[in-house]
């Protein structure tokens, strides 16, 4: 069996929809801390450490730097609200406790996204033997899924944990590959990230394109074969597409960033530092569950 399993976790995916469980029923310390995202977080985090058991792993941060993406269409992901003050107070105590289970963490800079160096990471760990889960509700990162780096969508309420590769991509979506991916959405575009994609061209056609055509590129090289409206829309806006194609395409080859695999490698993590910060959030119950994985990792 390979050990070599590594999860990669898109921080703020999962803390935004740790903030977002307890919006209407906020979590507070005795002191009026709002501990809603640090505590789903925390308690996905000590569930994977149980019950995946992985060597290695690395927490991915965002930052507020202009990434190339923006430089190069000024809209992209403009409509996003401003960050809640709850999730900015919750990141220093989440990094705390990353520190404490000795469990590394990178941010996004020069440029790049938390996607980016999620992508390089994958990349480089796949030609190095492993065995990749990414962990995220962002639907881009279906672009990178091969036989060996896999999508880890968490447990959330009563839904259990999914696991997507290569077969539930092809079959949700009508491709070929998941690299179509990135097709797909350069012709439909994409409002959660304010992706313009081809005008007129939705969901439906876009399928339609990629299963006749099977890329954006060859679209626009058949384009004597539409008509009408839509061939119009397609033709006048080449730019758009190809802009589309770019904002939405995962960068895995950041040339700054190495692969460290002892970076990535999960050390026995500091009980004492864990149950000072545990009882200080007044983490009770998952005090336990981290106990349990401490003592796992002890015996290992």
């Amino acid at each position: 069996m390979n050990n070599k399993k590594l999860f990669l976790i898109d921080a703020y995916s999962i803390i935004y929809q740790s903030f977002y469980a307890y919006i209407k029923n906020p979590l507070f310390t005795s002191k009026g801390l709002n501990t809603s995202p640090i505590i789903y977080f925390t308690y996905f985090l000590i569930n994977i450490l149980n019950n995946e058991k992985p060597n290695y792993m690395s927490i991915i941060f965002d930052t507020s730097q202009e990434t190339f993406r923006k430089k190069e269409y000024d809209k992209y992901k403009a409509h996003r609200k401003r960050t809640p003050e709850a999730i900015y107070i919750a990141i220093p105590y989440i990094k705390r406790i990353l520190k404490t289970f000795k469990i590394s963490f990178f941010y996004a800079k020069n440029g790049y996204e938390a996607d980016d160096i999620i992508g390089t990471i994958a990349k480089k760990a796949e030609k190095k033997g492993y065995f990749i889960y990414i962990i995220s509700l962002d639907k881009d990162f279906y672009q990178l899924i091969t036989k060996n780096i896999k999508i880890y969508v968490p447990p959330f309420k009563r839904n259990p944990k999914k696991i997507l590769g290569i077969e539930e991509i092809k079959n949700k979506f009508g491709i070929i590959h998941p690299k179509q991916i990135i097709d797909l959405w350069s012709m439909m575009g994409d409002p959660s990230d304010n992706i313009p994609g081809l005008p007129g061209v939705g969901e439906k056609n876009a399928k339609k394109f990629i299963k006749k055509y099977g890329s954006i590129e060859n679209l626009f090289n058949s384009i004597h074969d539409l008509n009408g409206k839509i061939k119009k829309n397609i033709e006048n806006n080449k730019y758009l597409g190809f802009l589309s194609k770019k904002l939405v395409t995962i960068v895995t080859h950041i040339p700054f960033f190495s692969f460290q695999e002892e970076k990535l490698y999960i050390k026995k993590p500091n009980w004492t530092s864990i149950k000072k910060i545990f009882l200080e959030l007044e983490f009770n119950r998952l005090l336990k569950m981290a106990y349990q994985y401490y003592i796992y990792k002890i015996k290992e």
